[in-house]
């Protein structure tokens, strides 16, 4: 279904499908880990950018060299959400990681997987709370030193994060002496929908059956590693991980890589999604032609953008 110069799957935006999103370093470097200024941009602009695009977020994991979300876009705005997000986070780690050499942060654009059912959520919600142990970082999730939501997710915290425009205010500064960086500071809620499905339950049983959801994944997982021979990283050793470290294992992938369009267990939610998709696909390459025919005024469907023009001098 692509062709030769579209290596990627065409991104939509859809506000009905939640999607499943990562983002991860060129070379799979291990510029996230231990840095707890890194920690605290990631999360106050996720919280201020979730906000301005009012993303509904499920669950979000900052591992070493990438980040997921389960997240839906009601607005239609998960490219612009991208760009902003992974602009901040790159910023602050080429201002806060005096190991980074300079130059790109990602090795591509996000990746995004539509969840079309309530079931495809929570199961990516538990994916993301235990990638660790899946990967052999740790048996115990609570022992991996980078941020996951999944507490603040079970006990429905909402953090208030602050934010200082530092580049406003020393603009302003020069023509106003009197002026201070909490004057530029504005506040910011990150909070996490609970998965749906279970609305019905106080916070305190959503939160209990949550834990025992995870601990039975959990044992499953480390069930499954120890059946292969294979161990676990002690949390000291974590802890001692350089910026920029290469991974030992990682998983690979390039641009032309083939991911899946949609993930769910469901065969006809998927057939459905599949549908869909391949519906606004074609109408939109009906549209590029249109478009580069110099049909200026031709329409795209709903979710896709107009690709650029280029002019030859």
């Amino acid at each position: 279904m692509r062709t030769k110069k579209q290596s990627q799957p065409l991104r939509i935006e859809c506000g009905d499908f939640a999607s499943f999103i990562t983002s991860r370093t060129i070379n799979s470097r291990l510029w996230f880990v231990n840095n707890q200024e890194i920690e605290r941009i990631c999360l106050t602009n996720l919280a201020r950018y979730g906000e301005k695009y009012g993303v509904e977020l499920f669950a979000f994991a900052l591992m070493g060299n990438h980040h997921h979300e389960v997240a839906r876009f009601p607005n239609l705005n998960r490219s612009s959400f991208y760009r902003d997000f992974n602009a901040r986070l790159a910023e602050g780690v080429r201002n806060f990681v005096e190991e980074f050499e300079g130059g790109p942060l990602f090795a591509r654009r996000f990746s995004a997987e539509a969840l079309p059912t309530d079931q495809d959520i929570e199961e990516q919600f538990f994916y993301s709370a235990l990638q660790g142990v899946a990967e052999g970082l740790c048996e115990n999730p609570d022992d991996y030193p980078g941020y996951n939501s999944f507490h603040d997710a079970i006990n429905g915290v909402k953090r208030v994060m602050k934010y200082t425009d530092m580049s406003a205010y020393k603009s302003r500064k020069r023509f106003n002496k009197k002026l201070t960086p909490e004057d530029f500071t504005t506040e910011h809620v990150l909070a996490f929908k609970r998965l749906p499905g279970y609305e019905h339950l106080t916070q305190r049983e959503y939160k209990r059956l949550m834990l025992k959801k995870r601990e039975e994944r959990r044992l499953q997982l480390v069930a499954e590693r120890k059946a292969k021979g294979l161990g676990f990283t002690p949390p000291q050793k974590l802890l001692e991980t350089a910026p920029g470290t290469k991974p030992k294992t990682t998983k690979k992938s390039t641009r032309e890589s083939k991911r899946p369009l949609v993930l769910t267990k469901c065969a006809e939610a998927k057939k459905i999604y599949l549908e869909w998709y391949f519906s606004i696909y074609e109408a939109y390459k009906a549209a590029v032609k249109q478009y580069r025919l110099g049909h200026l005024d031709a329409k795209f469907p709903p979710g896709t953008y107009r690709p650029p023009m280029f002019v030859t001098l």
